[in-house]
């Protein structure tokens, strides 16, 4: 079970951990704003807000579990 907390100072935090018992080889990526994500059968958009969250990079483009 995802345990989840969020709080309010003045800006709005969220954060939630992933209990598996295994990794998938999962790490914190960081997406800045206007990155232009690529892909292969897909037009590629551009990111309007930056993420953090965790992500599994396949071939430079991170999966995100949860951002």
């Amino acid at each position: 079970m995802c345990t989840a907390i969020s709080c309010h100072f003045g800006a709005h935090y969220f954060g939630r951990n992933l209990d598996l018992e295994c990794s998938y080889g999962e790490e914190i990526v960081i997406t800045p704003r206007g990155y232009q994500f690529s892909y292969r059968c897909v037009k590629s958009p551009q990111a309007s807000y930056a993420m953090v969250g965790m992500a599994l990079v396949q071939e430079n483009i991170p999966l995100y579990f949860d951002a």
